[in-house]
């Protein structure tokens, strides 16, 4: 029996050391799939990802965490397919539609709205200005 349980305990020790890493604390998606050295720093996801030619470059996707949408790797860059931006630390029920985010936002007072924006695009931030989104990284 003894020999038994050191042999088990063996294989799970193996099986442990060639497991792959554990990715609870970094935004899923797909990117995960052809981006390696994946590290979540504060917002900011950085991973080596393939670029279409099978080279590898090194690409940080900023606001990450506040990603609305799906993190993709697309040619070697992290893309998030939705808005992103420090509006997500003080907004919430946010949703896409075309090219218009919805929300609802905290203003300075405490107090919480319904707001909207366009956005340029999505690497572009949006930012919560007493509880009004702005397609900006910093309120005017």
């Amino acid at each position: 029996m003894r020999l038994h349980t050191l042999f088990t305990t063996g294989l799970l020790a193996l099986a442990a050391a060639h497991a792959p890493p554990v990715l609870a604390d970094v935004p899923g998606g797909s990117y995960r799939q052809t981006c390696s050295n994946i590290k979540l720093d504060g917002e900011n996801l950085t991973a080596a990802c393939k670029r279409f030619d099978g080279s590898a470059r090194t690409s940080t996707l900023e606001f990450a965490t506040s990603c609305v949408g799906t993190i993709s790797n697309v040619d070697g860059n992290l893309v998030c397919t939705g808005p992103v931006g420090s509006f997500a630390r003080t907004c919430n029920n946010t949703r896409v539609e075309r090219d218009t985010v919805y929300s609802t936002c905290q203003r300075k007072d405490g107090s919480w709205q319904e707001t909207k924006s366009t956005f340029s695009g999505f690497q572009h931030p949006l930012t919560n200005c007493d509880g009004n989104l702005v397609d900006n990284p910093v309120c005017r």
